[in-house]
């Protein structure tokens, strides 16, 4: 089993980076560590979000799956009824993705290899997204994100065919 050092660590975050106390980190921590069962959506991430919530641009917050392959996934909707789905990764030190903070990376997942044109509304949902998640991380003593894989990590342990 890991211990806490490890997986801070990991994440490659002090505790400091987090704006934690020593002991809030390490009840988080230890929360993260004795986790069972089944995985949950990571809900607190995007807290208040939830389902059906405005992100700007006619896109709305349609559901987050709980961690599966190493990441949770976003689905947004657009009002003239595009979908986006954007995977939460771990993030590993070298930013992946239109948007990052300082423990995830959000990757758009449309098929392409980061070779075309986001949609400049999808893009600024993006960034609006991952600041609701940056105020969240930086607030929360509960790390609890089980299973989370670096998008490199996922690509090398599921193949990238499995990632969509």
């Amino acid at each position: 089993m890991q211990s806490r050092r490890d997986i801070l660590k990991l994440l490659g975050v002090s505790v400091g980076a987090l704006g934690l106390s020593a002991s809030a980190a390490a009840e988080g921590l230890a929360a993260f560590a004795d986790a069972g069962g089944q995985a949950s959506a990571p809900l607190w991430l995007v807290a208040p979000l939830q389902p059906g919530s405005p992100l700007g641009k006619g896109w709305t917050l349609s559901a987050l799956s709980p961690v599966e392959r190493g990441a949770a996934v976003l689905t947004l909707q657009h009002s003239a009824g595009g979908l986006a789905r954007v995977h939460l990764c771990a993030r590993d030190g070298r930013p992946k993705g239109l948007t990052h903070t300082a423990l995830f990376d959000l990757l758009l997942m449309d098929g392409g290899q980061g070779d075309r044109p986001t949609d400049e509304g999808l893009g600024r949902a993006l960034i609006n997204l991952a600041s609701r998640v940056k105020q969240n991380e930086l607030r929360s003593a509960d790390l609890r994100v089980r299973g989370l894989l670096s998008h490199l990590e996922r690509v090398e342990r599921f193949g990238p065919e499995a990632l969509v």
